[in-house]
């Protein structure tokens, strides 16, 4: 039994993965991962899967402050600019190939991001996974997702693929990688379940981000165990702007709350299939006697 585990992309409601990891864990689910994936977030979840303990990435998590990301005195400048480059714009659109000047500058610094990965020494760990590990981008040339198995990158470009994945519109500014530009995936595939069934997996989990779900039947005979947080997970500030309701939100006390609140909720679905699956299995054993 073999299942893709796919890491949705949410910004700093990532934190909640991290719980998730913690309850397949326990259930002995992990240990059952062939493949891992992620877009934006998700993507850096998926590297720490494939690269450190649920503990360790438990402690980074906790210990986020919102200065390990933003670097506030540059973005103070960097956002004035974007919005004077947005106004300026007859093109107030974000299309394929095309994202608009005022996205392009981005409001934060990847410093704090490189010493996480660097300094945890999860873009080198990565290159020695013994399982697939996807980060989902989104090519801007072609307006479409693309798939890297990080594990066929040095660690400098891990750093980089990890960069691109996260590269929010009007938040991270976007990432060069052997000439193309490219952003977060999650403009194009937020749930990539794609590169792992392209590899012949049948069996997922998906741990969500947002009550939005994927389309299963994009993909004939498989099957699903779908992980979906609760409204809790925007912890009170949900709304309909992309760069709020926890996106951008890395602290560490909010982290705290995200990691047990899907440690909790993952641990409630799990069991409810769980005694689902046993009553079916019962059922079945009556009739055939």
């Amino acid at each position: 039994m073999e299942y893709g585990l796919v890491f949705c992309g949410g910004g700093g409601r990532g934190a909640y993965q991290a719980g998730v990891w913690k309850t397949l864990e326990k259930f002995g689910l992990a240990r059952y991962v062939s493949a891992v994936s992620g877009t934006s977030v998700g993507a850096l979840n998926a590297a720490m899967f494939c690269s450190v303990s649920v503990y360790k990435a438990e402690r980074i998590w906790s210990e986020l402050s919102q200065s390990d990301i933003a670097d506030p005195v540059s973005a103070a400048g960097r956002v004035i600019g974007s919005i004077v480059n947005f106004a300026k714009s007859d093109d107030k659109t974000v299309n394929r190939g095309k994202i608009g000047s005022a996205f392009n500058s981005g409001l934060f610094s990847r410093e704090g991001l490189t010493a996480l990965i660097e300094e945890n020494g999860i873009n080198a760990a990565v290159t020695r996974s013994p399982i697939p590990c996807f980060a989902c981008l989104h090519n801007t040339s072609w307006g479409e997702a693309e798939y890297f198995d990080m594990r066929a990158y040095p660690p400098d470009t891990v750093t980089r693929l990890l960069w691109a994945s996260t590269a929010i519109p009007a938040a991270f500014a976007p990432v060069d990688i052997g000439g193309t530009l490219y952003r977060d995936g999650g403009l194009s595939d937020n749930t990539p379940v794609k590169p792992l069934y392209d590899i012949g997996l049948r069996r997922f989990i998906i741990s969500y981000l947002s009550r939005d779900t994927i389309d299963k039947t994009k993909f004939p005979d498989a099957e699903f165990i779908e992980l979906v947080p609760s409204e809790d997970i925007y912890l009170g500030e949900k709304n309909t702007n992309i760069l709020n309701s926890g996106t951008l939100d890395f602290n560490g006390d909010n982290a705290k709350r995200r990691i047990a609140l899907g440690e909790s909720e993952s641990a409630a679905t799990l069991t409810i299939l769980a005694s689902a699956r046993e009553k079916l299995t019962v059922t079945s054993n009556v009739k055939k006697q």
